[in-house]
């Protein structure tokens, strides 16, 4: 599960990583879109371990050429409420974050922030929802 903002273009979904004036900037993974007009990304010479990063593919599309825009985000809903919702790479567990402190207060969520309340919790435990909306 992946959020951001994110473009259909010739039959196929990428990431944008630049949304400005009458221009998108697509992102992608695969190495055949170079073929597609992509560049591959250049990281500048300062970037610690460059080597390790990595590899994308860049272009710059008018909006005129997009198909569909879209940002896709998720929250949670944990023992009937709505919660932001983080997600670790590892594990099933997944990070609930509120800035209501009563609620936060209800269900045993720590305080990280001057407003903000989390709780760590399983997967098995809530319900992932996903929003889309479209641009």
């Amino acid at each position: 599960m992946e959020r951001g903002t994110f473009a259909k273009y010739t039959n196929k979904t990428f990431r944008v990583s630049n949304n400005d004036g009458d221009s998108l900037r697509l992102v992608s993974d695969d190495q055949a879109d170079l073929k597609n007009g992509f560049k591959e990304k250049i990281y500048p010479s300062n970037f610690k371990d460059s080597a390790n990063l990595p590899r994308l593919y860049i272009k710059e599309v008018n909006k005129s050429d997009i198909d569909e825009i879209y940002e896709v985000d998720y929250k949670a809903k944990y023992k009937g409420n709505i919660f932001n919702l983080s997600f670790n790479k590892t594990g099933s567990q997944l990070r609930l974050g509120t800035i209501n402190a009563d609620l936060a207060k209800q269900y045993g969520f720590e305080r990280t922030d001057k407003y903000y309340y989390e709780k760590i919790v399983n997967q098995d435990e809530i319900e992932v929802l996903e929003f889309i909306k479209k641009l």
